[in-house]
């Protein structure tokens, strides 16, 4: 062969090269790929490169060879990442996405302690308490304790690792503490005897009480109180000593007491702080002979009279 013939050999060996690139290029440039994806639970977006595709189970073909990034996102699930290629060996691909649930945990503390903790009804424990795994999303929580206003509040939990709640119970009924100078008077609400000081009276509902201290010696203390719920009313009386202090008792007891003709009660009868001066005194008790006398009362004096009664005779009208 001559040196013209070579030539035109390797031009035409050439060519065919070329032909056989362009060809094998050309087929690569039209190529496209499968990616299939699915996921446990079902229903999660499919992002491809940042767009939205569909939901899962998803068959996306067309795809161009190339890297592509993919997103697989569920409410109250963790996203799941992947980065998938294509190529001419590998035109389809398969992604099963078995998505965690994201969680949080609950701290919740109360005021009281001890109290009752509910999360969606279910009860969980006692305050204070610590709930691990709690799914993302809403949640009704309820903080409960006996005689205490419940504690409610939903929440909507999307970022939070650790969610602390401070409940502070109100308590459905109030409370009034007494001192009182000196002690051991009686203390009575409404007219009704609860005791002596020094007291705490419990338990109380909410509202407008009279508060009365009595203590022999001095001069009786009252006054309004109000009490509001889930709160302490507390008062510190200083009792003011009698100026008189009279008591008239009569043998038998249970005899009708006159002072200044006017009845004032039965004896064994009491009174603090009566205006100085004399006063005519008169019991009277059926089946008894009247007594009368005057009795004088002095400032800064207690006074304590006993009179015993002369009974009269049987036949006697």
């Amino acid at each position: 062969m001559d040196k013209r013939g070579k030539i035109l050999l390797i031009i035409a060996f050439l060519i065919i090269v070329f032909i056989a690139i362009w060809f094998i290029v050309s087929l690569n440039a039209n190529a496209t790929g499968v990616i299939t994806i699915d996921s446990y639970p079902k229903g999660a977006d499919v992002y491809v490169d940042g767009v939205l595709r569909g939901t899962t189970p998803l068959t996306i073909s067309g795809l161009k060879l190339g890297m592509y990034g993919i997103e697989v996102k569920k409410e109250g699930y963790e996203t799941e990442i992947y980065e998938q290629k294509l190529d001419k060996n590998s035109l389809k691909q398969l992604i099963i996405a078995n998505l965690s649930h994201t969680t949080f945990a609950l701290e919740i503390t109360s005021y009281p302690t001890e109290a009752e903790v509910y999360v969606d009804g279910v009860k969980k424990g006692f305050t204070p308490i610590r709930l691990e795994d709690i799914l993302y999303g809403k949640h009704f929580v309820e903080v409960r304790k006996e005689n205490f206003t419940t504690w409610s509040k939903e929440i909507n939990v999307e970022e939070y690792k650790v969610l602390q709640i401070d409940a502070e119970l109100l308590a459905q009924y109030c409370t009034i503490d007494i001192v009182s100078d000196p002690e051991g008077a009686n203390v009575y609400l409404n007219d009704e005897k609860q005791g002596v000081t020094p007291i705490k009276i419990e338990n109380l509902d909410p509202g407008k009480y009279k508060l009365s201290i009595k203590k022999d010696g001095y001069a009786l203390h009252e006054e309004e109180i109000e009490t509001i719920k889930g709160e302490t009313t507390n008062r510190k009386i200083t009792l003011k000593k009698a100026d008189t202090f009279l008591t008239i008792d009569s043998v038998p007891v249970g005899a009708d007491l006159y002072i200044d003709n006017v009845l004032v009660g039965t004896t064994p009868y009491s009174a603090i702080d009566i205006v100085p001066g004399i006063y005519e005194v008169r019991i009277e008790k059926d089946g008894y002979l009247p007594f009368s006398t005057t009795v004088e009362v002095e400032k800064g004096k207690e006074i304590s009279l006993l009179f015993p009664l002369l009974k009269l005779p049987e036949n006697n009208p």
